[in-house]
Order: structure tokens, then sequence, then C-alpha cells
């Protein structure tokens, strides 16, 4: 874990890519120049659903910018640059928190229920063929050391100390980074946790969450995707560009 508390980077930028960062390539060309000119006091945190090959295939794809840190399967994978080795100590505090067994034998009795084919170390994920099915599986799995993570009609079961939010502070912690230097941009129900934390929190105007479900203080961006966060970074004090 690099010391970077004196660093003193000018942005913390944590957002999550399908659907936030990754989705129009213009906003996301100009997004990518944008922080590129300020390297290398910006801090980059990538926060995904997607396990960790699948990230980096989506990162080739999009050409996106390397990351500092990037954190797959819903928070309960951290790795960090350079050479983006697990970071075991985040992982051992699960260790208490996941009976598996116990977990997919609940989750294999509720019905309308499909479990995912992909099983990371700390997630297990299940779509839903009715929503009814979605209150049956979290009375399946009260009483275990876990959470539901709902997006859509996707369930992901992990830790209940994992979660894109805990991560994130964990990172801002560990790393000594500056809290008021923080952005976080997200667009689907998995990132309500980081957009809770109480950082300058924003959602891309493509956002598939109810305003409703929005903390207090959540900046809604007109734009979609990349676009948005420009948007975002503009609105929080950042000096953008508009062209």
């Amino acid at each position: 874990m690099p010391d970077t508390a004196d660093k003193g980077f000018d942005l913390v930028l944590a957002t999550d890519l399908d659907a936030t960062l990754v989705g129009d390539t213009s906003s996301l060309q100009r997004l990518n120049a944008w922080l590129a000119a300020r390297h290398p006091r910006v801090f980059l945190i990538y926060l995904t659903g997607r396990h960790t090959l699948a990230a980096w295939e989506l990162i080739a794809k999009e050409h996106l910018l390397l990351p500092d840190v990037l954190v797959c399967d819903l928070g309960t994978i951290v790795r960090s640059a350079p050479d983006f080795h697990r970071e075991r100590r985040w992982e051992e505090r699960f260790l208490p928190e996941w009976p598996v067994g116990q977990i997919e034998r609940a989750c294999a009795a509720v019905p309308f229920v499909l479990r995912q084919r992909w099983r990371p170390p700390w997630r297990r994920s299940y779509y839903l063929l009715e929503h009814a099915a979605l209150n049956r599986i979290e009375a399946a799995l009260s009483g275990l050391p876990v959470k539901a993570v709902v997006s859509g009609a996707n369930v992901d079961v992990i830790p209940q100390s994992g979660g894109k939010g805990p991560a994130l502070h964990h990172i801002v912690a560990a790393w000594g980074l500056p809290p008021d230097r923080v952005l976080v941009c997200g667009d689907s129900g998995n990132d309500l946790d980081m957009l809770s934390l109480g950082y300058k929190s924003a959602v891309v105007g493509n956002a598939s969450l109810e305003r409703s479900a929005l903390p207090p203080g959540i900046f809604i961006a007109a734009q979609g995707f990349a676009a948005g966060i420009l948007e975002a970074l503009s609105h929080f004090g950042w000096p953008v560009s508009k062209s």
C-alpha cells in the first residue's frame, strides 16, 4: 500500500465503470484528457461489480486510464497500482462473515431465483425471475452475516462489511487521501453505499436510480455517462472547460 498522505492530490475520483464512466466515447475521451492533463495530482479509483478479468477487459477495450486502485466484485476485492495484487488485509475481515455453504443452500431453496455462473471468492450472484423473489431471498438470508445488494433484477450476496462504500471508505483512510477532495460518481443500486458516505457525490443523467432512493445532497447530472462526471466536476468547483 503506497504512502499517499503527502502527495497533495487535487482530486480523488472514485467512479463506477459501466453506465457511469463508460457508455459514451466522445465524453469519455474528453474526461480522460482532462484527467491525464492533471496527472499526478489526480488519484483515480475504479469501483465495479465486474470480476477482475472482466474489469481489465473493459479498461483495455474502452482505453480507460490506468487507475491507482481497482475495486472489483462489489467492493470485496481491492487491488492497487503498480502490481495490482489483491489486498489480503481487506479480505481477512470477511472470513467470519462468509458461511458460503449456508448462503448457497438458502438461496437455492428460493423459487424464481437463478444462480449466476461466476463465483468470485466473496460473492454469490442471482437473477430474479419475479420481483417478489427479492423478499423471499432476503428472508432466506436473515440471520446470516451477509447483505444483498440489489440492482434491477440482479441480487448479489456479499459479506456484511463488504460493498463499494466500505471499500472506498477503507481506501480513503488507509491511503491517507483528502476526504474533501473526493468525488464519487455512480448510476445504479450497487453504487448507493458509496454515494452515501458523505463525500461529494453525483449520479450521472442516465442513472437507473429513483431520485427518492438518493441520499440528500447528491448532485444529479443532466448529462449521461462521462459527460455527467464532467458536469459534476464543474458543479463541485473543479475547472472544466465547456468546450
